[in-house]
């Protein structure tokens, strides 16, 4: 039989810890359930699991003095529910009791940006899902009003990392932008074995590379560089100096050819699942009658489901599109890929945009 909770019983009764009602609940008309509201909460500092433990059902948090200050859920349990409003300045972190998954791994954070609300639910005792939020993960580069050459340093097809000093970050929500490098590719002067031989190759380059450990980089000049090994895409493993850094491939010989950084877009802690990408641009070429190829890397991984081809003619300027839905985890960087299928004819990306939304 339902259990009827009428107007004029008003707070007929309030049940502590975990009560169990063998039947519907029938609220009448102006009745509503009241749930455990925490305002006016400020985040911990200390950035850190554990910290800012949250005690209620509904938790409103004001203060986030700094980006990724932290809330910790409370442990999970069937059924419980929990809301978190973001009324701070800033980026908030949230993680799970230990041993607990909000959805992107045990013990792994998740974020929420200023002025939006997520809904957890618990499953089990371990796992939360987003049940409904606000927010949705985004990120944008652009790029507009450009009149300078893109270099196709290959004849051969090659993939080059798209970068231009004046590309710049859109909307970013859960994501981190990195320009790149200089509009033009460094030389490289020599390729050895790695410290750690038969598994990596040093490279050194005739001027400073500027890189980074992690840094997402592309070799081109496939005849150059002497070995299909050491061409395309690769993630720098080391630095070991302005000059020399480290990938991962098999050496054979040495070989000269070309590097550069892309412009990337970089997932944050938190951030990773299955994204929209969608790119825009206009574009002329430098020759004519060339046959472009573009894409999307994530990573080293050449995502051939965002593959777009256009052919060129003379005093072509025109527009050009793409996109697909791709998995992106954790720490991924996204870039924008171009190789000119014909020869080594230059490019002019007038205005270029590149959006991932979360789906």
């Amino acid at each position: 039989m339902p259990l009827n909770i009428g107007l004029r019983m008003g707070i007929a009764a309030r049940l502590r810890g975990i009560s169990n009602i063998g039947g519907d609940v029938a609220l009448g008309t102006g009745v509503f359930l009241r749930h455990s509201v925490t305002a006016g909460i400020t985040a911990s500092t200390s950035q850190s699991q554990g910290n800012g433990a949250l005690t209620s059902e509904i938790n409103e948090v004001d203060v986030v003095a700094f980006a990724n200050d932290t809330v910790t859920l409370p442990a999970a349990v069937a059924g419980r529910k929990v809301t978190i409003i973001n009324n701070g300045a800033n980026t908030l972190r949230m993680y799970p009791a230990s041993g607990d998954n909000l959805g992107a791994g045990v013990d792994v954070l998740e974020t929420l940006a200023a002025n939006e609300v997520i809904d957890f639910v618990a499953y089990d005792d371990t796992n939360w899902h987003v049940e409904a939020s606000t927010e949705t993960l985004h990120a944008e580069m652009f790029d507009t009003d450009n009149g300078v050459d893109f270099d196709i340093n290959s004849s051969d097809g090659d993939d080059h990392g798209y970068r231009i000093t004046t590309m710049a970050a859109g909307d970013l929500a859960g994501w981190t932008f990195d320009g790149g490098g200089a509009n033009a590719a460094i030389a490289i002067a020599s390729i050895a074995d790695g410290a750690d031989s038969g598994v990596d190759i040093e490279v050194t380059t005739s001027t400073n590379h500027g890189y980074a450990t992690g840094d997402v980089i592309v070799h081109t000049d496939s005849t150059s560089l002497a070995n299909a090994a050491y061409e395309g895409y690769f993630i720098v493993k080391a630095i070991i100096s302005d000059t020399e850094y480290e990938v991962a491939a098999v050496f054979g010989i040495t070989g000269t050819g070309f590097t550069a950084q892309p412009a990337t877009l970089k997932a944050n802690v938190g951030s990773g699942g299955q994204y929209s990408v969608n790119w825009w641009a206009s574009a002329a070429i430098v020759g004519a009658n060339d046959n472009f190829d573009f894409s999307i890397h994530v990573q080293t991984v050449h995502q051939t489901s965002t593959n777009t081809r256009r052919f060129f003619s003379a005093n072509d300027v025109g527009s050009l599109s793409g996109g697909s839905i791709i998995a992106i985890a954790d720490g991924d960087q996204v870039s924008f890929s171009v190789a000119n299928a014909s020869d080594a004819g230059n490019i002019i990306f007038r205005d270029f945009t590149l959006v991932l939304t979360r789906l």
